[in-house]
């Protein structure tokens, strides 16, 4: 069905001009998305997430323009929209071959493609109209997307502030359990070894992974911003209280169970395992919220 669709659009869109140079700025992308997926796929089974985070970005932008289809088939280029588009979409077919060698280059000259593409069809007012959609779709298309917030939270925050915060919260946390186990800025200090927090394990990647779910959660739902707002904040909070025990098993395995064991924590299995306890629980901390808010609305 989806191929007979695809077929038929483009048995359209070659007769005319228009279609033609949007076809042209596609194949951009279509060349592209063997290095997109080719730097997300070995990380996914590498147990990263970023995969998943850019999953729930395209998600959220694909479910606000769907809530909003009726006022996106209105859009109409005008005639000068029509031809800066054509502008863009030549510039990238040009600037291609001499940018293929850097996956950041390739981002850059498909996101301009795709905007030259927009613009063509939906015009400028698109942009406006759709600035959440346009942003989290900017977002996916560089795949690097967990080096883009660590470069906004190092911006904003004292240096190794949150890895810092980890290895206390890590520490404190196992002696209470028993464990002689001390923090020394990002480090957790055992008499048998030492284990580094660093920034794949500080949580933030994850919190903001589950902080898009809530918002996709608060979009399914039909929340009220503030709702969304709670559910967010919420999402923030319990993954990187969540993120301490993740920590603690971590660095045990590291110190005390061998490097084995460490690998599988580390790793994809242990990752999956991780992801699956803490969106499930998030899940019916959500949905509690959500009714709640609904019968508060009722009352």
């Amino acid at each position: 069905m989806l191929g007979q669709l695809v077929f038929g659009w483009l048995r359209n869109a070659i007769k005319d001009t228009r279609g033609r140079i949007v076809i042209l700025g596609l194949c951009v992308g279509l060349f592209y998305l063997p290095q997109w997926i080719g730097y997300l796929w070995p990380r996914a089974l590498d147990g990263k997430i970023g995969w998943f985070l850019i999953f729930s970005l395209l998600t959220v932008a694909g479910l606000e323009l769907w809530s909003k289809r009726k006022a996106f088939s209105l859009l109409e280029a005008s005639e000068e929209d029509q031809w800066l588009g054509y502008t863009l979409i030549v510039a990238t077919v040009i600037a291609f071959p001499f940018c293929r060698f850097s996956l950041w280059s390739l981002s850059l000259v498909w996101l301009l493609s795709f905007v030259g593409i927009v613009t063509c069809l939906c015009g400028l007012l698109f942009f406006t109209s759709f600035k959440m959609p346009t942003f989290l779709f900017g977002l996916t298309v560089y795949p690097r997307v967990g080096l883009i917030s660590r470069g906004l939270w190092d911006f904003f925050t004292p240096d190794l502030f949150l890895e810092r915060s980890m290895a206390w919260a890590g520490s404190l946390s196992m002696q209470l359990i028993g464990f002689s186990a001390k923090q020394l800025d990002q480090y957790i200090i055992f008499p048998e070894g030492a284990v580094e927090v660093g920034w794949g394990c500080n949580g933030l990647d994850m919190a903001i992974t589950v902080a898009l779910a809530a918002l996709l959660m608060g979009l399914l739902y039909k929340q009220e911003r503030n709702q969304m707002i709670m559910l967010i904040s919420c999402a923030v909070i319990v993954s990187l209280l969540a993120n301490i025990p993740r920590l603690m098993l971590v660095s045990i395995a590291y110190v005390y169970w061998g490097s084995e064991w460490f690998r599988f924590w580390h790793g994809f299995w242990g990752g999956q395992i991780f992801s699956g306890i803490l969106f499930t629980g998030y899940y019916y901390i959500a949905i509690a919220l959500v009714n709640r808010s609904n019968h508060q609305k009722i009352v």
